[in-house]
Order: structure tokens, then C-alpha cells, then sequence
């Protein structure tokens, strides 16, 4: 290859027209529980761990085992859908009132009328308060009996002169007069009123008992340039939100505008509302500030430029905000609990294949009780039996091998036949994995050890077999099925009991001297002797039922004849030599041709297309036997060869 000595450009051509990338999608996961903040209801897509904490929040007490397993399935590559269940948390407003706002789009809708709502639901958001900060914030006036009472914040004074006062304040030297109606004051004497007055420090001034001054928040507001050009002043305000549970700044949104219509230099929104609600992570807002929220005197803030009619001969002021209009909120409600119907609910938000895509889907951790859990296992198998494009992960209810808090532990029988005789509950489907693994594994968040289901770790080991092979070998054995993170197993299933498992299409989870904890079977959950009773043939047809379909979205609307039909055999004929090559399958054919797109079918407006695999099968039983001879016997006397 040439290379270059100065800056310069090569063009090279490769034809990759005809090239098959076989499983180059990253696999998700999904899962839905409750959490202690991010929308509700709604699917968020997250790669990692650290994505899981600051969307969902880490986990607390009760929700830990859905929390973890989806932690655990994160540690072996895959992606994760997440929902977080709708129970009866409330956000926190600046009402009091508890309102439940899921996520931007139902704030959006009109689903409360608060002036500000925290953006997440639960009480997190009590801790909060909004502050306000105009460009007088620190003007202090002190005169009882004349509408102002000691520590107004916000009143605006004038700079002197008797053309140039905002409000019925006017300034000559120290003092300040009230003109009680309004108006312009010609002489001392025509004033209603004679105090001083007090311009406190900028610097100084706090935010409430915060212990945090206001200069904490940014440098002085006062008139964006957006303004200026329209002969409009003091439209710049900064909203900030304030943590007053460990008193620190949490976000501060600056030099925003009061015009509706305000821009930044480069042509974005900088009015305050529509700034706030598109960019801050921890409020919305929402209705407009009261009359008591504002100075009496100026132009009401939150209109377009040109309804204020300025001009350059009679330019107009906005009224300023007082630091009453932000505040700190409260009525926030957590609700970690939820019960089969809410988790079933939230499950069924992944029924939609065009919504979402999704490979496998967790049950997560166990439920109160076993009728309960499950209820939850049905509803994850549910979404797999419904999609048919993925597969759905149950374990055991950790009831089935764990015994109460203070309770005798439970015997390995009573350990098998429990987890047996839960899983018969679960119906018979190809589209779902059924485990015997609870692993005990360290919750480093709540500095406690903790019992979870191993669905997260199997569907995991399906992403790692993926990613270092292909979709269509197992998962299981010493070789790829080694599960992480396990202290111990609740249940070691010895030979006998893996068998019985076997038997009920369970998969066991076993630790052996010197492998460590691993899965050891590959079964479906299919009851019947099939191909789609091992999980590589599964996720073999449902690699190639997702590549087929691609290939057949392609063909939507176009001429039934021939020449698409020979493309689309092509094409699928190509992928699949492909899998061939990588050990998929052993043989197939494909069908698309006259014999199957007859002319009925074709005025029925329909493509017929049929693919016909032989799946290359996971070894499950192997069968050494070793044989003994006489020392002069020959071994074609024996075995014919």
C-alpha cells in the first residue's frame, strides 16, 4: 500500500455488495420494576451499570432483586430495556400536592397545572427548592404601612431620577419615596412617603437558610442582547435548583430570558420556561407566576417580543421576579412495592415489536409470595409468547430454597421438589428458559448479601456466547456457561436431582469442583421432543427469522416476478451459507420460486418464500467406553476397522 508522507487522500474501492455479517446487533435485555426515580411507564434503553444508577437511581431495600439481576445481566455485555412500573408515587411540586407526571410528554400534555414539579417521581424530590434570581435580587426596602415589610427581595428602585423609575420607588440620595398610586413625584413634598433605604450585598445576600449566597449562582442578570435590539431591558433571569437536604446547588440555568420568543446568540430558545423544561434534570415548569410574584410596575413577563410594542423612543422594562415565585417542593411519594397486576402492566410495554426491540426478557428477583412470583413469571413469558422473537428468562420464587428469616434451612429434597413444582406453573413454550439458580451475591449499595434469581446471569451468558462465537451454540458447560458474582448457590443440585430437573425441562445451576457456579443445561422450556427444545436452536431460528425478515421488508411493494424473486433467494441463500460456514446449520434450502408463488398467490397480492434448516444440535449426552484387549489381539479383529 502507498503510503504518504504530507496530508493527502487515497480512494480505494472493496466490494462488500455481496458480504453477510453475521449477529453484528448488540443483544438487549428487558426489564420492568419499580425504582426511585426516571419516567414511569416508559422504556429507556441503557448499557450499563452506571447508566441503571443515575436513570433508575441505585437500588433500596425493595427493589434490590429486580435492581440486581439487571445489574447481573449488564456485567456480560448486553443492552437493557428498562420500565419502570406505575404504582402510586408521586412527584413533588411546588404546591405540596403530590401529582404523578411519568415522564416530559405527560408534563407536556397538561397532566398537572403546577408551577414547578419535580422532573422524577418519589420523595427525592422533596429535598428540592427552585430559586429564582433576578437582577435585583438583593435590593432590600424597609417601610411598614406603605405595602412593603422588611426583606422585600426584588423590589426595583430607580437609579435617581424621577423618568426613570420601574415602580412607585423613587431614589434621591439616601432616601426613597412612595408615591401610594403610582405616578411621578415632582417634590419631595408630593411623596406619600420618606425612608432610606438599603442595597444589601450582592455577595452576601443568602438563598434562604441554605448557608449559599445568591452570588453563588452566577454573576448579576440583567438584559439579554436579544432584548436590547428590541428596546426591552432587564429580561435575563437565572433559575437554579438548590439541594437544601445538604444545602448545595444542583443546577444552575443562567442568564435566561422573560420573552416567549427569547433567543440565545445562536438562535435557541433562552426563554426561561422552555429552557428549564427541555434541559434541566431535576424540574419542569409549568404555570405562569401570580401577580404577587412579580413587582407591581413593568411589562409581565412570558410574552413575544413584539406584543410589548418598544421602541426606541419608548422603550419598556419588565417587571422583576421576586424570590417568593421559586420555593422549595414537597409531596413527593415513593411506592416500591408493587403487586402482579402493576408488574404485568408494566411487562406488557414490550409486547409492541415495532416499538422496541428485544432478545430476551428477565423476570428479575422474586416477588412476596410464590402465587405472586408466579403470576410475574407468566407475564415475562407472556411478552416472549407473544413477541415470538425472543426469549423469556424465569428462576425459581427464592422461597422454593431459601428458608424465612430465623427459619430451619431447607432440605436439598424439599429444595428440588420446591423448585419443581413451581416451575410445572410456568406452561410449556419454546420461547422461555426456566433455571434452578439463586445465587447469593453481594449488594455493595445496601452493604448487604442477598439471595436473586440467576435469570439476568443466563440471558447474560447468552449475550457473551454471542459475542465471542454466535448465536446458534449453547450457552451452557464449562466453556462459556460460567456465571459471575456468586458467593454460593442457595441449591447445589447433585446428580439425581439434576436429572429430576432435567426431566421438567429446568435448567440446572450447579457448582463443581473447579468450574465454580455454571449453568449445565440447555433446555427450552418446551415439554415435547422438538429441535426448539435446546436454547441454540431457538436463538438460531430467531437469528435467521430476523435476518429473513429484513430481507423480506425489502421486497414490500415491489413487482412479484422473477427477478425479485431470484433476489431475495440470493440474498437469504447467502446469509445462510454464512451460517453454515460458522457450524448453524448442517444443510437447508430455499424455496422462492413458481412452485410456492403461484399465480393465485400472486393476485393475492402475497410473496411466499420457505426456508428449510437442518440445526446443528448441542451435544448434551456424551458416552465414553473404554475397551480392554489381549496384548496380541488386533484392534480390526475387534472393531472391523
Amino acid at each position: 500500500m502507498a503510503s504518504q508522507v504530507s496530508p493527502g487522500v487515497i480512494i480505494k474501492e472493496r466490494d462488500l455488495s455481496n458480504a453477510v455479517v453475521v449477529g453484528v446487533s448488540a443483544l438487549k435485555g428487558a426489564i420492568a420494576s419499580t425504582f426511585s426515580k426516571g419516567p414511569v411507564g416508559k422504556i429507556v434503553n441503557i448499557g450499563t451499570e452506571r447508566d441503571l444508577i443515575n436513570i433508575f437511581g441505585a437500588p433500596v431495600e425493595d427493589n434490590a432483586g429486580d435492581w440486581l439481576v439487571a445489574s447481573e445481566f449488564l456485567r456480560y455485555g448486553g443492552q437493557l430495556a428498562v420500565v419502570r412500573a406505575e404504582t402510586t408515587v408521586k412527584n413533588a411540586t411546588e404546591s405540596g400536592t403530590g401529582v404523578l407526571v411519568a415522564d416530559q410528554a405527560a408534563f407536556d400534555s397538561g397532566v398537572t397545572s403546577e408551577k414547578f414539579v419535580a422532573r422524577d417521581a418519589g420523595t427525592g424530590g422533596n429535598s428540592l427548592s427552585v430559586v429564582i434570581v433576578d437582577k435585583v435580587a438583593d435590593v432590600k426596602v424597609t417601610k411598614t404601612g406603605h405595602g412593603y415589610t422588611a426583606a422585600n427581595l426584588g423590589d426595583q428602585v430607580s437609579d435617581g431620577t424621577t423618568t426613570d423609575h420601574e415602580i412607585t420607588v423613587i431614589i434621591d440620595a439616601n432616601t426613597f419615596g412612595i408615591k401610594e398610586g403610582g405616578g411621578t413625584a415632582t417634590a419631595a413634598g408630593s411623596w406619600d412617603a420618606v425612608a432610606t433605604f438599603s442595597n444589601s450585598d450582592w455577595n452576601a445576600l443568602p438563598i434562604g437558610d441554605t448557608g449559599l449566597t445568591y452570588k453563588a449562582i452566577g454573576a448579576r442578570p440583567g438584559t439579554s442582547a436579544y432584548a436590547s435590539e428590541r428596546f426591552l431591558t432587564a429580561d435575563e433571569v437565572h433559575v437554579a435548583v438548590v439541594d437544601t437536604a445538604t444545602n448545595t446547588i444542583l443546577e444552575r440555568n443562567l442568564f435566561l430570558s422573560k420573552l416567549s420568543d427569547g433567543k440565545t446568540p445562536e438562535g435557541a430558545s433562552s426563554y426561561w420556561k422552555d429552557y428549564v423544561n427541555q434541559y434541566s434534570s431535576y424540574i419542569y415548569a409549568g404555570a405562569g407566576l401570580s401577580a404577587t410574584e412579580t413587582t407591581t410596575a413593568g411589562e409581565d413577563p412570558g410574552a413575544a417580543a413584539s406584543s410589548y410594542n418598544a421602541t426606541s423612543s419608548a422603550g419598556k422594562t419588565f417587571a422583576y421576579i421576586l424570590s417568593s415565585a421559586g420555593g422549595a417542593l414537597s409531596g413527593g411519594v415513593d411506592d416500591y412495592a408493587y403487586t402482579a397486576g402493576e408488574i404485568g402492566s408494566a411487562y406488557n410495554t414490550f409486547l409492541d415489536t415495532e416499538e422496541t426491540t428485544v432478545d430476551f426478557v428477565l423476570m428479575g428477583g422474586s416477588m412476596g409470595s410464590e402465587s405472586d412470583t408466579l403470576a410475574k413469571a407468566g407475564s415475562v413469558a407472556g411478552v416472549a409468547n407473544t413477541r415470538k422473537d425472543c426469549i423469556a428468562f424465569i428462576s425459581p420464587w427464592v422461597g422454593t430454597q431459601v428458608a424465612t428469616s430465623g427459619g430451619v434451612p431447607l432440605t436439598p429434597a424439599l429444595q428440588l421438589s420446591n423448585t419443581i413444582a413451581f416451575m410445572d406453573g410456568i406452561a410449556s413454550s419454546s420461547y422461555v428458559v426456566k433455571d434452578s439458580g439463586l445465587k447469593y451475591t453481594y449488594d455493595r449499595f445496601n452493604d448487604k448479601y442477598r439471595y436473586i434469581g440467576t435469570n439476568g446471569d443466563i440471558a447474560g451468558l447468552c449475550v457473551s456466547t454471542s459475542a465471542i462465537l454466535d448465536d446458534w451454540y449453547s450457552p451452557a458447560g464449562t466453556n462459556r456457561g460460567g456465571l459471575q458474582n456468586v458467593v454460593k448457590l442457595a441449591f447445589n443440585p447433585n446428580k439425581a436431582a439434576r436429572d429430576d430437573l432435567y426431566t421438567s425441562a429446568i435448567n440446572p445451576v450447579v457448582s463443581m469442583p473447579g468450574t465454580g457456579p455454571i449453568l449445565f443445561g440447555d433446555k427450552t422450556a418446551l415439554a415435547s421432543p422438538s429441535a426448539f427444545d435446546r436454547i441454540n436452536v431457538r436463538r438460531l431460528f430467531l437469528n435467521i427469522e430476523k435476518r429473513a425478515k429484513a430481507l423480506a421488508e425489502g421486497v414490500l411493494f415491489e413487482q412479484n416476478d422473477t427477478i425479485t424473486r431470484n433476489g431475495f433467494a440470493a440474498s437469504i441463500g447467502s446469509y445462510l451459507n454464512e451460517v453454515q460456514a460458522r457450524r448453524g446449520v448442517t444443510d437447508f434450502l430455499v424455496v422462492c420460486d413458481e412452485s410456492n408463488n403461484t399465480p393465485e398467490v400472486i393476485d393475492r397480492n402475497e410473496f411466499v418464500a420457505e426456508l428449510y434448516l437442518k440445526p446443528t444440535r448441542s451435544i448434551n449426552f456424551v458416552t465414553v467406553t473404554v475397551t480392554a484387549t489381549r496384548t496380541g489381539v488386533s484392534f480390526a479383529e475387534v472393531v472391523g476397522r
